[in-house]
């Protein structure tokens, strides 16, 4: 195949996979976002009716009420994991054609500013997560710096709304309720985000990796 042909062809993969990371990062903040906006307006609803009924109805609407919404918000999380993994996906590939970009013309590989290199070391350096200095470097699943991270820190404040007032309707005290809202929060959090990084491996495990970001060109 002639350099022309095959600039074409690349060319227009590249276009496709930079579409499917527009397409993928559009779902995933917009599902996030209708989250949040659903959990605000439950809250507005809960604001107004805290006025008018005892305290034990209260908890009892507040459990019914966010124990739904932590099962909406389960479906966003693993869905929204999906298109990180997805746009990870589209990443490397990019980042690989940019390899060949400057395999096929070398003079112009010095030009490019963003990574040659078709890794997740090469991904998180187009995302910025290696300028963090002296920290562990975050990961791309499964972390508060991306949409899943959001949402999986959101669904642990939810899961903690629940135990505290499921700990109220026990007559467990305000201390006791805040402290078990807390923990179980901590808990929901990291157990999905522990989980939630396995998944987004395995989801990335299929990928060969022919430039990994310790090739010196």
């Amino acid at each position: 195949m002639d350099k022309a042909s095959a600039l074409t062809i690349l060319t227009m993969e590249h276009n496709t996979l930079q579409m499917i990371r527009t397409a993928t990062i559009t779902d995933a903040t917009g599902r996030a976002g209708h989250l949040l906006t659903t959990i605000s307006a439950s809250m507005i609803a809960l604001g107004f009716v805290s006025q008018v009924v005892p305290l034990k109805v209260l908890l009892t609407l507040m459990l019914v009420i966010f124990s739904a919404l932590f099962l909406i918000g389960l479906a966003t999380l693993f869905r929204t994991v999906e298109l990180t993994i997805e746009d990870v996906q589209a990443g490397l590939g990019i980042n690989r054609i940019r390899h060949v970009y400057g395999d096929l013309e070398p003079s112009v590989r010095d030009v490019f500013v963003r990574q040659i290199h078709d890794d997740t070391l090469g991904v998180e350096a187009d995302g910025g997560q290696t300028g963090w200095r002296k920290t562990r470097r975050p990961r791309l699943i499964g972390t508060t710096l991306g949409v899943s991270g959001l949402v999986n820190l959101v669904n642990g404040l939810v899961a903690g709304v629940i135990a505290g007032s499921a700990a109220g309707l026990l007559n467990a005290g305000l201390t006791w309720s805040i402290v078990i809202g807390a923990v179980a929060a901590a808990v929901v959090f990291g157990a999905f985000g522990v989980a939630l990084g396995r998944i987004g491996r395995r989801g990335l495990a299929s990928i060969t990796t022919r430039y990994p970001r310790k090739d010196p060109n």
